[in-house]
């Protein structure tokens, strides 16, 4: 019998390690590369910066200025720039806006908020350039 309770406290261990190396927080480098002059499709949740669950776009132009499609239709302007492994938003619509951190498991992109750990989106797809001609 303690041989089957040590077996299972070890696999359970051995699990754990392996599920947390897969997922990992990007840096900021990796971050400024995932999203900088790309176009980038969310689901969100009711944590995003809109406020609303649903589809988001937001254009990340290079020169560290943002237009986010919010759920509800209408758009954000913003500025972001990285602060070590975080992404940090200035929008006009919605000041204060806490960092985000990027966090990676496999294929599947999260980005939750650095201040209180919540979800707040996560990564459908990008596609370069402002593919949805988002306009100020």
């Amino acid at each position: 019998m303690r041989f089957v309770a040590c077996a299972i406290i070890i696999t359970s261990g051995a699990v754990g390690l392996i599920g947390s190396a897969l997922a990992a927080d990007m840096t900021g480098a990796e971050i400024k590369a995932f999203i900088s002059d790309k176009t980038v499709y969310l689901e969100t949740t009711a944590a995003s910066a809109s406020g609303k669950a649903g589809q988001g776009v937001i254009y990340w132009a290079g020169n560290g200025t943002a237009l986010y499609k919010t759920p509800p239709g209408p758009i954000f302007h913003g500025t972001w720039e990285t602060k070590g492994n975080t992404l940090c938003v200035d929008w006009k619509e919605r000041p204060n806006n806490p960092c985000v951190r990027y966090d990676k498991t496999g294929d599947v992109v999260t980005v939750i908020d650095a201040a209180s750990g919540q979800p707040r989106a996560k990564v459908v797809k990008t596609a370069a350039g402002n593919a949805e001609n988002l306009k100020p």
